[in-house]
């Protein structure tokens, strides 16, 4: 399974590094925070990255008393604009706020990076898209492992929509393999968008789904959910863990693919050589994420406000790399 490279110019990549510095640029940890922050979103302007970076700018700037500016680098799925942070200042004027796994992985798997994952200092993985397995409501299946034995009983009878390259397509095949089984035991069926995968399970066409549950809660009274992707239960979903439902089947557990995650990173060196100043971040950002009333209204807008943590943070996304690494190699 490859990523699909998409070319970017170069011409444009070098115009963007050789954009001035910020004369605002702090010089030592005991001026931070700076006179200005700015956050550099790696995608475009609308989407959901864009729309997590500007809310938390706004809320942040007053809990940190400094204005915080967002700016959009996009191109390369994500490489330009990742490119364009590692050269800006790391003294904790730019922070890096965007989709930030799976697309730096990505990117890093897919061009000739000169960065890698030890490059950053992952702040915070705040909002989070896990994949549900879902089957349509008129399947007889009631849990993952009686799909999977009606897969192992009759070799392809039963049809899977999942979107390619996506992290649902890279956990059902992580949840096959667990259960002794691969992608020649079911019709895997790939659409193009989440929207269509939906559409299909929905409508019968397939009669399992795996995607993002965020997005599958618009056709929910047409499906049945079997498993959640992540490491704790959905409070949207009535269905357990991928790992609770491969322990109920006397299966290994496995590291789920965890879908896009919008968050906040820094330059590595910026925690290395301010350690306190990083940790001022991050005790800013922690504070910020628990203000109920700005976590309810991240909510009323359907955005994400959870709180993992750098080292929570940084254990999915290292983990997961090797996950994307593998089948990037296949």
């Amino acid at each position: 399974m490859n990523f699909t490279k998409r070319a970017f110019s170069a011409a444009t990549l070098a115009a963007l590094l050789t954009t001035a510095v910020s004369p605002l640029a702090v010089s030592a940890a005991e001026n931070w925070p700076p006179r200005q922050i700015t956050f550099v979103v790696a995608l475009g302007p609308g989407g959901s990255a864009d729309r997590t970076a500007r809310a938390l700018a706004q809320r942040l700037q007053e809990e940190l008393d400094t204005p915080i500016s967002v700016i959009n680098q996009e191109g390369g799925g994500g490489h330009v604009g990742h490119t364009y942070f590692m050269n800006m200042p790391d003294d904790g004027s730019y922070f890096l706020a965007t989709s930030i796994h799976p697309y730096v992985s990505n990117a890093i798997l897919n061009f000739d990076a000169t960065y890698s994952l030890e490059d950053f200092a992952f702040i915070n993985g705040q909002w989070n898209d896990f994949d549900i397995f879902a089957v349509n409501a008129e399947t007889p299946y009631e849990s993952l492992a009686d799909f999977m034995a009606a897969a192992k009983e009759n070799p392809g009878s039963l049809s899977v929509s999942v979107v390619p390259n996506s992290s649902g397509a890279i956990n059902l095949s992580l949840a096959l393999e667990a259960f002794g089984l691969t992608e020649d035991d079911v019709n895997v069926v790939t659409y193009e968008s989440g929207g269509a995968a939906r559409t299909a399970v929905a409508g019968g066409q397939v009669d399992m789904t795996v995607l993002a549950a965020d997005g599958t809660l618009s056709i929910a009274e047409y499906v049945r959910p079997l498993a959640y992707a992540a490491d704790e239960r959905s409070d949207d979903w009535d269905a357990p863990t991928l790992d609770e439902a491969l322990e109920a089947s006397g299966h290994d557990p496995v590291t789920t693919l965890a879908g896009s995650m919008r968050g906040l990173a820094a330059h590595a060196t910026f925690k290395e050589n301010h350690p306190e100043a990083f940790q001022a971040m991050v005790d800013a950002y922690k504070t910020v994420m628990e203000d109920e009333e700005f976590v309810a209204s991240l909510e009323a807008q359907d955005m994400g406000a959870e709180w993992l943590g750098p080292e929570r943070t940084t254990e999915i996304i290292m983990s997961n790399y090797e996950i994307l690494k593998r089948f990037a190699d296949e």
